[in-house]
């Protein structure tokens, strides 16, 4: 996450799922996950805020951090 999970470990919960249990299999199937990896952004209500599939800066993924922790 270049980094920015200890950044923002405070203020933003991070969850990393292993797409071969089957346990997690509810998780893939609510989000949809189709290629590994992934990564979403979820707020507090469950809706995906961000996703990305492809290479993601660390700019990228702070300014949407912020955007997501000032409530836009």
């Amino acid at each position: 996450m270049h980094g920015l999970e200890k950044e923002y470990s405070d203020r933003i919960t991070f969850i990393r799922v292993n797409i071969h249990k089957p346990e997690n299999q509810p998780l893939l199937d609510q989000f949809g996950f189709t290629t590994t990896p992934e990564l979403y952004l979820v707020n507090n209500q469950g809706k995906i805020i961000g996703a990305w599939s492809d290479g993601v800066t660390r700019e990228e993924l702070a300014a949407a951090f912020e955007r997501a922790l000032n409530g836009d």
